[in-house]
């Protein structure tokens, strides 16, 4: 028990006692004898302060008592023996105590409630401040609505967050991912037109698909080097009738693929 509680519990007995003095207990009916109005008292354990208006409520007869402004009731209903009583107060842990009703169970009995823990409702805050979108990615916004390419965003894109780009860029109609399993190039994929010759193709090469990164036209095509979780956003044009006119450079018939990094 901490130190503080000893004067509590002290000035708890003191109010008992008050109590019994004062004649808090109802007044006995001719012939009830006076071990019936065994006293008990009920008390906050952090003050020490009495409870006024706790129930006390014999448990197998349902019959129950409200303490005094001293915190006090008496026991006078419970059955002869005693019996099992539960105490409960709105804002208070509610408990159950067995009292002894007999000649020999006498002693006012004290009872320390606990306050139960006041649970505030959630708070909950949102970032006002819009979300900066860079002007790629505005741009890309722009070109998604008219619908002349095809685009992933990045809501779509962070459902695939463990892919390689090369996985997605194979979902795009009339291209394929060119991976040569020998040569200079053997471990590196970039994407290919199915449909669409070229200078490059005519010749006998492959007609590959210009890349550009955040708007910058990309010396690097290989695309298994990139993960999905770093773009906000993914645009193919198949020809130059779609392609737009910045992105539309001579030879660029096989197609543009422009990559635009994610931002948060």
């Amino acid at each position: 028990m901490r130190p503080h509680r000893h004067f509590v519990l002290a000035a708890i007995i003191q109010v008992v006692a008050f109590g019994v003095a004062a004649g808090q207990a109802p007044t006995l009916p001719i012939g009830l004898l006076s071990y019936r109005q065994r006293l008990l008292g009920v008390f906050d354990v952090e003050s020490g302060a009495p409870i006024e208006g706790a129930r006390v409520t014999d448990v197998l007869s349902r019959i129950s008592a409200l303490t005094t402004h001293t915190g006090t009731v008496a026991l006078v209903y419970l059955p002869e023996g005693g019996s099992l009583i539960r105490i409960e107060k709105i804002g208070y842990q509610p408990t159950t105590l067995t009292v002894e009703i007999s000649p020999s169970d006498t002693v006012p009995l004290t009872l320390l409630l606990n306050p139960l823990a006041q649970t505030l409702p959630a708070i909950i805050t949102r970032d006002s401040a819009p979300h900066y979108i860079g002007p790629g990615l505005r741009a890309f916004e722009d070109r998604r609505r008219l619908g002349l390419g095809h685009f992933v965003s990045e809501a779509e894109l962070r459902h695939h967050d463990n892919e390689k780009m090369t996985t997605l860029i194979r979902r795009f109609p009339g291209l394929r991912i060119f991976c040569p399993k020998s040569g200079m190039r053997s471990s590196q994929c970039w994407a290919v037109s199915v449909r669409l010759a070229s200078k490059h193709a005519i010749l006998g090469g492959s007609c590959d698909v210009d890349v550009y990164m955040d708007g910058v036209a990309s010396g690097d095509n290989d695309l298994e080097k990139l993960a999905v979780n770093e773009f906000g956003g993914v645009e193919y044009y198949a020809g130059s009738a779609t392609i737009p006119t910045q992105y539309n450079k001579t030879g660029s018939s096989c197609g543009v693929l422009l990559l635009w990094t994610r931002e948060r």
